[in-house]
């Protein structure tokens, strides 16, 4: 599943969400203080350096797997594909889309995340879901990237990030259904388990 590594890399900041209850939080507070823990990780002395790349993955990957609404992700991932397989088939496909979809995520946060100047521009609402508008800031380069979050419990959780008109969520639904088109769904599903046992 490939997606440009120059969209991504500005993705990443969210990716370091802890799950933050929302009581007392709106939109724009929760997408600060996963920015905020985001740079104060990266920016750690104790962390920094490949001695500890091993325990900054491992503590990335943790976080990355509380930040998202993987069930919601997978499904819309799949479209009509999804409601035609068996209870069995779906949990095994949200666990392996899960699991691909977090390392991929660490790996690109200990490799392109750097310390960046975020600006929050917008927030708005539609029933129990939210988008944060923001602006990442680097040198010689502004780029718009919008959190989309919806209401789980008493908390937030994310279910997609749009880069510079990007949408993760969209960009996975299209290269998904390409394959089952073109290869079929079982095709899909090996190749990604494929990619699963390599990682494991």
């Amino acid at each position: 599943m490939k997606i440009k590594i120059g969209v991504l890399s500005m993705v990443l900041a969210v990716l370091w969400c802890f799950a933050v209850p929302a009581q007392a939080q709106g939109p724009t507070a929760y997408v600060r203080s996963i920015l905020d823990r985001a740079m104060a990780v990266q920016t750690n002395p104790g962390l920094a350096g490949a001695a500890h790349e091993k325990e900054r993955a491992r503590e990335v990957h943790q976080i990355i797997a509380s930040s998202f609404d993987f069930p919601m992700m997978a499904r819309e991932s799949l479209g009509a594909t999804y409601g035609r397989l068996s209870p069995g088939q779906q949990a095994e496909f949200t666990q392996v889309f899960s699991f691909l979809f977090q390392n991929s995520y660490t790996r690109l946060v200990l490799n392109f995340l750097k310390k960046e100047n975020v600006v929050y521009t917008k927030e708005t609402f539609e029933d129990f879901r939210a988008q944060v508008n923001t602006k990442m800031e680097r040198p010689n380069e502004t780029i718009p990237v919008d959190y989309k979050m919806h209401r789980q419990g008493q908390g937030w959780v994310l279910y997609d990030v749009i880069v510079d008109g990007v949408s993760i969520l969209h960009d996975y639904e299209t290269q998904f259904a390409r394959v089952i088109q073109t290869r079929g769904y079982a095709v899909l599903l090996e190749k990604m388990k494929k990619q699963y046992e390599a990682i494991r």
